[in-house]
């Protein structure tokens, strides 16, 4: 059993990692949280260096290559930092909808132009009655002789304020059972490619992590858009959206293993250095205990992380009950865990912890948000019930344990 990484993997890794040091720097982070501004130019230098879209098709520019990739890109943005890292993370994960559903044509329309940094995406599934339940929305889409009407509104859409385009999950057939008879549908925010009507996109100011991205909401008012603008099979919406997320939240739980790592980090390094009573603090029991737990946690995420994400890049050999289960697993107990881990490092740092100089309670504020998006930890422990539930007792005997 070899657990090491190839040496492209350890050659992206250790690429990812040289990059955030140099370009992730502490002046440009309190800048962007500060002034809640997204770093469009470090994104641009992100696509250019080759960190977007490594799961793309070589053709429109990507690296051909797995979920394991991206996930150490992630994890090393994230460490360095978590505002940076995540602000760039979410600003070309969205799009990957379109590398699994859309067309060769939609693909290069789309995603040619975010992978060089050019453009960044956005998804908008969430709705103000609707969010944790997608089996149906209040967004509709309506089709007529030469497009499609959307109406609606969409709200905690990250990337709101500068997106270059939006994949929508509607309902188009408004008597269709639960979870069925929707539809995603790409829209930019360009006039210029709408048929009829208009689109709002309205700021949604003062959260508390993330703020070096927006969230907003989008209202469509009688918004019609070109049939070509149809994302993956019709009424195949939700199923769009769940395949999805069986990668996107593997990269999501890469961000809280980055963001504990990079705290754990700045606390071993503060415990050797910081003096009392003329020792240092990591000499104290009650500090290297805490730091001696975080090590064996961060060891664990790091792993489940990495294995689920390898699965997932197994396609077809990989069955769709256990990615679900790992993936869930992972969106539920990485994000959880990194919590704890970072909270015990702002306890480790004392009363210097709880100021933004020192970084890891700016972490311990991005991290929150991802036991929300991308489907509540609550949400990751029901999809694994209902793997478990069914699942062959022998064959969890002898396969997954």
């Amino acid at each position: 059993m070899d657990f090491s990484l190839s040496d492209e993997q350890r050659d992206i890794k250790r690429a990812a990692a040289e990059f955030a040091r140099g370009e992730f720097t502490p002046e440009l982070a309190q800048d962007c949280e500060l002034n809640h501004r997204f770093p469009r130019e470090l994104f641009k230098k992100a696509g250019e260096l080759g960190f977007i879209g490594l799961d793309y098709p070589e053709e429109i520019g990507g690296g051909g290559l797995g979920v394991l990739e991206n996930v150490l890109v992630v994890e090393e943005f994230c460490k360095a930092d978590s505002g940076l890292g995540m602000a760039i993370h979410v600003a070309y994960l969205p799009a990957k909808i379109v590398r699994i559903c859309g067309t060769p044509q939609q693909q290069e329309k789309f995603l040619a132009p975010l992978v060089r940094g050019d453009w960044v995406s956005a998804v908008s599934f969430t709705e103000p009655d609707h969010g944790s339940d997608l089996t149906r929305m209040d967004t509709t889409l309506e089709e007529k002789k030469d497009g499609f009407v959307l109406n609606g509104t969409k709200v905690f859409t990250t990337n709101a304020a500068y997106a270059d385009f939006f994949i929508i999950l509607a309902q188009e057939d408004q008597h269709a059972q639960a979870g069925k008879g929707m539809t995603t549908i790409l829209v930019q925010p360009d006039p210029s490619s709408w048929l009829g009507g208009k689109m709002e996109i309205n700021e949604i100011p003062h959260k508390m992590g993330l703020r070096m991205t927006s969230s907003g909401e989008l209202v469509f008012h009688d918004l019609k858009l070109p049939k070509e603008n149809i994302l993956g099979e019709r009424g195949r919406g939700l199923l769009n959206v769940l395949d999805f997320l069986d990668e996107s939240r593997i990269e999501i739980g890469a961000q809280a293993l980055g963001n504990a790592q990079g705290a754990f980090l700045k606390a071993l390094n503060y415990a050797r250095e910081r003096k009392q009573f003329k020792k240092s603090i990591i000499s104290f029991q009650a500090i290297g205990h805490r730091l001696a737990r975080m090590w064996s946690q961060l060891q664990s995420l790091k792993w489940i992380t990495y294995q689920a994400a390898w699965l997932c890049d197994q396609g077809p050999d990989t069955s769709d009950d256990i990615k679900a289960l790992f993936t869930s697993m992972v969106k539920h107990h990485v994000p959880e865990t990194a919590k704890s881990i970072i909270d015990e490092t702002i306890t480790v740092f004392g009363g210097y912890g709880y100021f933004l100089d020192q970084d890891v309670e700016r972490r311990y504020r991005d991290n929150r948000i991802v036991e929300m998006y991308e489907g509540t930890v609550q949400v990751q422990l029901n999809n694994m019930i209902r793997v478990l539930k069914k699942m062959n007792l022998d064959f969890i005997s002898s396969t997954l344990l």
